[in-house]
C-alpha cells in the first residue's frame, strides 16, 4: 500500500514537470526534431543545475570538524572545484579539512566522500565512463555521448578519470572479494577447469631523447618520441562445467607484463577456493597448452594454496595440430597422412596409453630400427628416453640413424619431444568418460575477448599507466562485476565519513 502511494506521488510529480516543460517548449517553433533537441538540452541543463544546487547544500552543512576513518579533521581552507557530470561541468564552493595534530598533514573533502565523487566526477558519470573505457576507445565514447545529447569533458579528462578510478579498483582487493563472495555456484556444476595463456599487447616506450638546454624562458617542446614494442600479458580463466563438459560460467583474470604473474595467480587461486568453499567435492582440471613456464607457474601456486588438481591435460586441439603436422611430415602421400591422423585421433579417444603408441609409430617412421641385441630378462622394465617421465619397454628404434631428412625430420623430431611428458597429460579417454573438458577454448577465447578486441585495435599503443587499469576494468566488465565493484568503491568512500 505504501509502495503504491509513493508510486502515485512520483507519477504526479513527473506529470507536473512534463506540464512545466511543455509550457516552455511552446515557444520553440519548427519540426518535432527541433523541439526534441531543445527538450533534451533543457532537461540536461535542469539536471545540471539541480546537481549543482544539491551538492552545494551538502557542502555547507559540515561543522568545523569532521571524523574520517576514526581521525579528526579540522576545517582548513575554502575553494571552488569543478566537477564533471553527465549533463555538463558544475562548480561547487566547498571546504577542505586537514588532519588534526599533524603539521601539513593530509587533507580531505567531506563533500566528495559523502556524495561519492571520484576523480572529480559524479558517481553516474564516473560509472558511465568506466563502463565505456572497459569496452571501447574513449573517442568512440565521446561520439556516442554527443549523439545522445550529453556533455562530456575533454578526452584527457576522461582518461584521467578512468585511469585513476581503475587503479583504485585494482588496488582495492577487498572489493572484488566482497563481489566474489556474493556469487553462487550453479546447481548443475560438476567440474572446474583452470587455464593460463599469454598474448601480446602493443606497448609504447619512451625513447631516450637528448636533454634540452636550459633557458630562462619557458619553451614548449614536443614530447619525447616513443616506439612500440609487444609485451606479453597473462590471461587466466576459471570455468565451471556441467556433467557433459559444457561451460556454465567463466571468470577471467589478467595482468600486464609490468604487473607480473603474482597478482594474477593470487586471484586465480582465490576464485578456485571460493568455488570449492561452496562444494568441496568438485574436481579441478587444469587444461592449457604445453608451455612449460605456465605449467610450472600453475603447479607452484596451486600447491601454495593447497589445491590439488584431479587431472592435468594438455589442450587436445594443440595436440591434434602437432599430430597433423607430424603425419604430413612422416607420410609423403596426403591421403595416407590423413588416414594416419584419423587413427591417432581414434587412439586418443579410446585409450589413455595412446600417446606412447603414437610416439612409437612416429619414431618407427623417423628412425632406423635398432640392431639385434640379446633379449632382456623376462619382465624387465627399461628406462624411457629423457623427458618421458616413466619407465617402460625400450624403444625399438635407433635415434642416431634417421630415415627422414630436411624439414620433415625436424618437424617430426620437434613434435616427438613435445609428447615426451607424463602420459597423464594425455588421458583424454578418462577425461571424456568423467565429463571433464579436454580443450582450452575458454582460455583461448579469453585472450581474444579480453586482449585482442580491446587492446589491439588499429593504431593502438598503450602505456602501462593506462593498460593495467583498463585491463582490470575489462575483466571486471566481462565477469559482470564492474557495476557492483564501482558501487562498493563509492560506498566504501562514503562510509569513511563518520560525522
Amino acid at each position: 500500500m505504501q509502495h503504491a502511494t509513493r508510486k502515485c506521488l512520483r507519477e504526479q510529480q513527473v506529470d507536473d514537470l512534463v506540464d512545466a516543460l511543455d509550457k516552455v517548449l511552446t515557444t520553440v517553433t519548427g519540426t518535432f526534431e527541433a523541439r526534441e533537441k531543445a527538450a533534451l538540452e533543457m532537461a540536461n541543463e535542469v539536471v545540471r543545475r539541480w546537481t549543482q544546487r544539491d551538492l552545494t547544500r551538502i557542502a555547507v552543512r559540515y561543522g568545523d570538524e569532521v571524523v574520517v576513518d576514526g581521525q579528526r579533521y579540522r576545517r582548513h581552507a575554502a575553494g571552488t572545484r569543478k566537477y564533471h557530470s553527465l549533463c555538463g561541468p558544475i562548480e561547487i564552493r566547498r571546504d577542505t579539512y586537514r588532519l588534526v595534530g599533524v603539521h601539513n598533514g593530509p587533507t580531505i573533502v567531506p563533500l566528495e566522500l559523502e556524495a561519492g565523487i571520484v576523480s572529480n566526477a559524479t558517481p553516474a558519470f564516473a560509472g558511465s565512463a568506466l563502463q565505456a573505457f572497459a569496452m571501447m576507445p574513449l573517442r568512440d565514447y565521446e561520439n556516442q555521448m554527443r549523439a545522445a545529447s550529453r556533455s562530456v569533458p575533454a578526452r584527457s579528462t576522461l582518461e584521467r578519470i578512468c585511469k585513476r578510478t581503475g587503479a583504485d579498483l585494482e588496488r582495492a582487493h577487498t572489493i572484488e572479494h566482497v563481489v566474489r563472495s556474493s556469487e553462487s555456484l550453479p546447481d548443475d556444476a560438476c567440474s572446474i577447469s583452470i587455464g593460463l595463456d599469454r598474448t601480446t599487447i602493443p606497448m609504447a616506450e619512451v625513447q631516450q631523447a637528448r636533454r634540452p638546454r636550459k633557458t630562462s624562458e619557458h619553451v614548449r617542446r614536443r614530447p619525447p618520441p616513443v616506439h612500440v614494442v609487444y609485451r606479453m600479458a597473462y590471461i587466466g580463466t576459471i570455468a565451471i562445467h556441467d556433467a557433459n563438459g559444457n561451460t556454465l560460467a567463466t571468470t577471467r583474470v589478467s595482468s600486464t607484463a609490468e604487473t607480473g604473474s603474482v597478482p594474477l595467480m593470487t586471484r586465480v587461486c582465490l576464485e578456485v577456493q571460493h568455488l570449492l568453499g561452496q562444494r568441496r567435492s568438485l574436481p579441478v582440471v587444469v587444461v592449457q597448452d604445453g608451455a612449460s613456464e605456465l605449467w610450472g607457474l600453475i603447479g607452484e601456486w596451486l600447491e601454495r594454496f593447497g589445491i590439488t588438481p584431479t587431472m592435468k591435460l594438455i589442450d587436445r586441439y594443440h595436440v591434434e595440430e602437432r599430430l597433423a603436422k607430424t603425419a604430413a611430415a612422416v607420410e609423403s602421400d596426403p591421403a595416407t597422412a590423413r588416414m594416419l591422423l584419423d587413427d591417432w585421433r581414434a587412439l586418443l579417444d579410446r585409450s589413455d596409453s595412446a600417446i606412447r603408441r603414437i610416439q612409437r609409430q612416429i619414431g618407427a617412421r623417423l628412425y632406423a630400427p635398432k640392431a639385434e641385441q640379446p633379449p632382456p630378462p623376462e619382465g624387465a622394465l627399461l628406462p624411457w628416453p629423457e623427458g618421458f617421465g616413466r619407465t617402460g619397454p625400450a624403444e625399438p628404434f635407433d635415434r642416431t640413424k634417421k630415415l627422414l631428412g630436411g624439414e620433415a625430420a625436424q618437424i617430426a623430431e620437434t613434435n616427438l619431444r613435445y609428447f615426451e611428458r607424463p602420459s597423464s597429460f594425455f588421458h583424454y579417454a578418462t577425461a571424456r568418460k568423467r565429463g571433464f573438458p579436454i580443450g582450452s577454448g575458454v582460455t583461448e577465447g579469453g585472450c581474444k575477448s579480453v586482449i585482442a578486441s580491446r587492446f589491439k585495435r588499429s593504431g593502438q599503443r598503450w602505456f602501462d599507466s593506462g593498460a593495467a587499469p583498463c585491463l582490470h576494468l575489462r575483466t571486471l566488465h566481462l565477469n559482470a562485476r564492474l557495476r557492483p565493484s564501482f558501487q562498493l568503491l563509492v560506498d566504501k568512500q562514503r562510509n569513511r565519513l563518520f560525522a
